[in-house]
């Protein structure tokens, strides 16, 4: 019953489309120097270290921020949290603008955009479950992570032709403009869930402590199996995004080069998201997609320890983001049914810090595992184990039975 009724509830895709255009905005704003890192350099009259750590402080402030964020999501419910999210996104994103070229103050409003994204984040399958019907929460899920792709490809290409245009200051002023106006939109339209199950689920999240959730994650098998799996994709990905121009260089590739196969992949993960979380839903399953996306990328990274050619970067770009990315609205959805009656944001918050633990570890931790002449190509091979020892233990995971996957 509650199925074809939310199946009817046509506002689910309003408020589907109000969190997209919020998560769109987040990772805009976060991406918006790593572009154009030497003219914000020259702008703010500080080392290129500076300018990277305002993109890195968004990895470091999401660990501790995420465990408040899903407890007061949990408490105040979706558009309460989301809401208080977006404001703050929008009010501190557009006050980079108006703090000018002073470094302090825009590293200060920095930090909150930073602690704004959890609370955002955490509720994308608190959003599925709320407004979808099962047969349609992969795929929701998937368009709400496809939203933060989307993001970060919209500011790698719009940042650097706004500067090139106008300037640095141009460009605060249209990303935390439109930050401020998408969260205004999601405070006024945005609501919780269908008005028939409000209650239901307020009283739902309530019945179970903090505590008593973390316990829950923490004695449950498979949910470690997914920790890993969520530790090492997230990590693999967050590496080879940041490295990427430092790993096709010794291999003949330029700059330019580079920059195709950044977008390529991120396209590769956009379109494996939807592919992989529309079969999901259609035939109710999840653990043969996530073997599937985890055998794709860990072919792919394989393959890129050899390759040498654009061509082959670009194919096998493109399959590594299709693995990658595309088993992020499947790992998250099959958290919380193997999770119930943990709170939807709790097992997808918790999931959320792990890969931002591995994002951080990855990057710093494989930093100089190079070559004598600077190639990657040692890190290629430990993460091309990494991603067969993932493999292999998604084999372990079990499908959930039917009766187990209805939350609401």
């Amino acid at each position: 019953m509650i199925e074809n009724v939310l199946k009817t509830s046509g506002y689910r895709w309003t408020v589907l489309v109000l969190f997209m255009l919020v998560n769109i905005s987040t990772q805009i704003l976060w991406i918006s120097y790593a572009p154009v890192t030497l003219d914000a350099v020259a702008y703010y009259n500080v080392s290129e270290f500076e300018i990277l750590f305002m993109s890195t402080i968004y990895m470091i402030i999401y660990i501790p921020v995420s465990f408040i964020a899903s407890w007061f999501i949990n408490k105040y419910g979706f558009r309460v949290g989301v809401g208080l999210g977006a404001i703050i996104n929008g009010v501190f994103g557009f006050l980079r603008y108006v703090a000018g070229p002073n470094y302090i103050l825009v590293l200060i409003f920095t930090i909150m955009i930073a602690i704004s994204q959890p609370i955002i984040i955490n509720s994308t399958t608190l959003l599925s479950a709320s407004w979808f019907p099962e047969s349609e929460r992969t795929t929701a899920t998937g368009l709400s992570l496809n939203s933060l792709s989307l993001g970060v490809a919209l500011g790698m290409v719009l940042t650097p032709l706004i500067v090139v245009s106008f300037d640095i200051s141009m460009m605060l002023f249209i990303y935390g403009l439109y930050s401020l106006i998408v969260g205004i939109l999601f405070v006024i339209f945005a609501k919780s869930s269908p008005e028939f199950l409000s209650s239901d689920n307020k009283n739902r999240i309530k019945t179970i402590s903090l505590k008593k959730e973390l316990v829950m994650l923490i004695l449950n098998k498979l949910f470690w199996i997914i920790i890993i799996l969520f530790f090492i994709s997230l990590g693999l990905f967050n590496w080879v995004t940041t490295y990427i121009e430092l790993i096709v260089a010794p291999r003949g590739l330029s700059s330019i080069d580079a920059g195709i196969l950044g977008a390529i992949l991120l396209v590769g993960g956009m379109i494996g998201t939807i592919i992989l979380a529309l079969l999901s839903d259609k035939l109710k399953k999840r653990r043969i997609f996530i073997i599937t996306s985890g055998f794709i990328a860990a072919i792919s990274i394989t393959v890129l320890i050899f390759a040498n050619n654009t061509v082959i970067f670009n194919i096998f770009g493109f399959l590594l983001g299709f693995g990658l990315l595309s088993a992020g609205p499947l790992v998250l959805e099959y958290a919380v049914e193997i999770t119930n009656p943990v709170p939807e944001t709790s097992s997808n918050g918790f999931l959320m810090v792990v890969g931002q633990i591995g994002g951080i570890i990855f990057i710093f931790g494989f930093e100089r595992f190079v070559t004598p002449t600077g190639d990657y190509l040692p890190t290629l091979i430990l993460l091309s184990i990494l991603a067969f020892i993932s493999l292999i233990l998604s084999f372990l995971l079990k499908d959930v039975k039917k009766e187990n996957l209805t939350r609401n």
